[in-house]
């Protein structure tokens, strides 16, 4: 062993410590930064010399730089985060709906069909009463407008819904380009046997954003590429990218660019926003439908069974209908038995408004009024518009049920998204623990890797004085 081979020795020591130094100073750095993965130095023992009398170390080497990461804790916390992203937008969506009916409530339409079966009631106790006859046409026109009015914002929501589904679209196809971009840079980089660590951090950062979206499975390959799949559909693979694309309709799809083939399964606020269009609005939609075509069937059944009087002396003639059920609605509108297309008669009159009975003998028998007045408690069959039985019960018990369907949906959500963000919140704790930063444990590496340094650049003072004794001895 020579005074040289001390030398590289102390030589390839200050260069480790130094090194070291620099990733405990780079981890100092970006103890903040989101998406920094820890990275330290791995040192190894030099290949030994090999001598009659055994074997001698000549120093340290610096085998690599390595991340501190764990693709286990990646994946579940990618998992949790999708859910809970898909958790919080069915929840925000849910709660809209509940706010556009917003019962209990003075305006809502529970207060509206109350106030149209009371004036019914009304005009029982004063059969030939204008006045009164007026009130019911108010009201009713007040019911329909409510109806037209729940449907207007169920649709406003849906095309605002389906507006941030061609967002989160654009977006995922966006993250994609740069996950196959990522993926040519770090198999080029890695390709000498090094781990593009910062390329990693930046990919791993994308990929997150992408599962909070589209959720999806992420497969790494060898070479350090990765493939993103949604439900086993390939979306990315290495430099391999299969754009999307929102299909507008009932229900929206998503297929890939160009294509009729459906992705399905999709997790995250994507896979919310379609499940809110295809199933949570069309639910509520349908049950405001049915209650409106139950209400024109209803009343427009009783109404014109009854009678008219006009002239004088007075005479009796069949009533028309009370809600306007025209076979062709007006162009561009909606069926006449919707929420959205429900509406008084035009032409409707007090004139036209029936108080009595099918058998009245003159105006101030109330049978009709009396009978539509009972409808706020007697019970009704509800139907769908494919005419499937639903329910039979009053208009008020019906609508309380749909009330309480979104009211229990909007819970259930809300439970969902707190289990959800919680689980989420565990997992980037886990996954913190490993490849976040601390400070503290930086700075006491810092000062190891100081003293490692210092005793290797004492070692060359020791050599340069022993080098200095054997040239003095040759004098």
């Amino acid at each position: 062993m020579s005074i040289g081979s001390i030398l590289n020795m102390a030589r390839s020591a200050m260069n480790a410590q130094q090194m070291a130094i620099q990733i405990a100073s780079e981890n100092v750095s970006n103890a903040t930064t989101k998406g920094y993965s820890k990275q330290t130095v791995d040192l190894a023992n030099s290949l030994p010399v090999v001598f009659p009398f055994g074997s001698v170390g000549t120093g340290v080497t610096i085998a690599g730089i390595t991340r501190a990461r764990d693709s286990l804790l990646d994946q579940t916390f990618r998992q949790d985060s999708a859910g809970a992203s898909s958790a919080d937008a069915k929840s925000g969506a849910l709660s809209q709906i509940q706010s556009l009916i917003g019962e209990p409530s003075d305006t809502g339409l529970s207060t509206s069909l109350d106030a149209f079966w009371g004036a019914w009631s009304n005009l029982s106790s004063n059969p030939t009463n204008a006045a009164t006859k007026s009130v019911v046409i108010e009201t009713g026109q007040n019911v329909a407008n409510t109806l037209n009015r729940f449907a207007s914002q169920l649709d406003n929501l849906d095309q605002n819904n389906r507006e941030a589904m061609n967002v989160d679209v654009n977006k995922t196809n966006e993250l994609l380009n740069t996950i196959a971009k990522y993926n040519s840079q770090i198999v080029a980089a890695e390709s000498n046997g090094t781990t593009a660590n910062d390329l990693r951090d930046a990919r791993d950062n994308v990929l997150d954003q992408l599962s909070t979206i589209v959720g999806g499975q992420i497969i790494e390959h060898p070479n350090g590429s990765v493939a993103v799949y949604a439900n086993g559909q390939m979306l990315v693979d290495d430099t391999t990218v299969k754009p999307i694309q929102m299909n507008d309709g009932q229900p929206p799809t998503v297929t890939y660019k160009g294509s009729t083939a459906l992705i399905q399964g999709f997790s995250g606020t994507l896979g919310a926003e379609i499940e809110v269009s295809t199933t949570e609005i069309p639910k509520v939609i349908s049950q405001l439908d049915s209650l409106a075509k139950g209400l024109v069937t209803t009343v427009n059944s009783i109404h014109s069974a009854g009678t008219v009087f006009s002239g004088s002396p007075p005479v009796g003639s069949p009533a028309g209908n009370f809600f306007d059920t025209t076979a062709s609605p007006p162009a561009g509108g909606d069926p006449l038995l919707t929420a959205r297309g429900i509406r008084v008669l035009s032409t409707l009159t007090t004139d036209g408004i029936a108080s009595s009975g099918p058998s009245a003998t003159g105006p101030g028998d109330n049978n009709t009024a009396l009978a539509l007045a009972g409808l706020q408690t007697g019970s009704v069959s509800f139907t769908s518009s494919g005419g499937a039985a639903l329910a039979t019960t009053s208009f008020g018990a019906f609508y309380n049920s749909t009330v309480g369907m979104v009211a229990t949906s909007v819970q259930q959500s809300q439970d969902d998204s707190t289990v959800q963000s919680t689980l989420a919140s565990n997992a980037d704790t886990q996954r913190q623990s490993v490849s976040g930063v601390s400070t503290d444990e930086e700075l006491v590496a810092l000062i190891q890797h100081q003293h490692a340094y210092q005793a290797a650049a004492r070692l060359v003072t020791v050599v340069s004085d022993m080098a200095d004794t054997l040239i003095n001895l040759g004098r």
